[in-house]
């Protein structure tokens, strides 16, 4: 057994990989989440769309002067690269937190339908009936 065999992130498996993408991406009931899979590529594509951004912006800077240029090429570009990176991450850790507490609130409630069936129903906002009223009637 390959590793590629092994643990299924060889190019053996990408079709299989893609066409699973597919069916999941056009399930109109939304039976599996695709989202939590598709974080590491959205910040892989989110990486590239800021560096190419950066790139832009830098280049265009040496189009207005040399020292426009200079300047965002060692100050602005890198802050701002780094300021996008770090907003995107928040931003889709944030997703992925909300994903999880959905997985976990569902489980909780799983388990607390299966404690509440086994208790007995008790009614105390209904006041109990007294014996007097029992032997006036």
């Amino acid at each position: 057994m390959t590793v590629e065999e092994g643990n299924g992130t060889g190019w053996k498996t990408w079709p299989g990989k893609a066409a699973e993408f597919l069916r999941n991406l056009f399930d109109l009931q939304f039976r599996r989440l695709l989202t939590p899979r598709m974080l590491p590529t959205l910040f892989v594509m989110a990486i590239i769309a800021s560096a190419l951004w950066v790139l832009a912006y830098i280049g265009q800077g040496f189009t207005h002067s040399w020292s426009e240029g200079l300047v965002r090429l060692l100050l602005t570009g890198p802050l701002a690269f780094l300021t996008l990176v770090t907003c995107t991450r928040v931003a889709l850790e944030l997703c992925l937190a909300i994903f999880r507490l959905a997985v976990h609130a569902s489980r909780m409630a799983g388990h607390t339908e299966d404690i509440a069936g086994g208790l007995p129903r008790i009614t105390f906002w209904k006041p109990a009936r007294r014996k007097d009223d029992d032997n006036e009637a």
